[in-house]
């Protein structure tokens, strides 16, 4: 598997396991609880906050200077600040908080196959 291929699988969350079923419920970051086409037990998957938080830490940290150079530069009234930086949250959020956390689903699902394999190996 290569960084490209993590990528996409980020950008169109499909199950880690077979790559075609869903991992989301429709319209929402929550997890199905099996896969359609493979059976594979996705529901098992409890990542928690993590994703929530990292997404949080990037957007305060990149908004906040935006919205404060946006000021600098064109002076608009609130109001406007208020549209606009809700707007480029939202929008970031809803692009930013899918892939993130089917990556961190893809990396647990990755190092625990692998850590099954190592058990089993041990065992026979």
């Amino acid at each position: 598997m290569s960084l490209a291929d993590d990528i996409s699988f980020c950008l169109k969350p499909r199950c880690p396991l077979c790559r075609k079923g869903r991992l989301y419920r429709p319209w929402t970051v929550s997890v199905v609880e099996k896969c359609d086409v493979c059976d594979a037990p996705l529901g098992a998957h409890d990542i928690g906050d993590g994703a929530a938080v990292f997404i949080m830490f990037i957007l305060c940290f990149s908004i906040v200077p935006m919205a404060w150079v946006f000021e600098l530069m064109f002076s608009p009234p609130l109001w406007v600040h208020a549209v606009l930086w809700t707007v480029v949250g939202l929008g970031a959020i809803a692009v930013m908080l899918p892939a993130t956390k089917a990556y961190i689903i893809m990396l647990e699902w990755r190092h625990l196959k692998k850590d099954r394999e190592a058990r089993e190996k041990k065992d026979s």
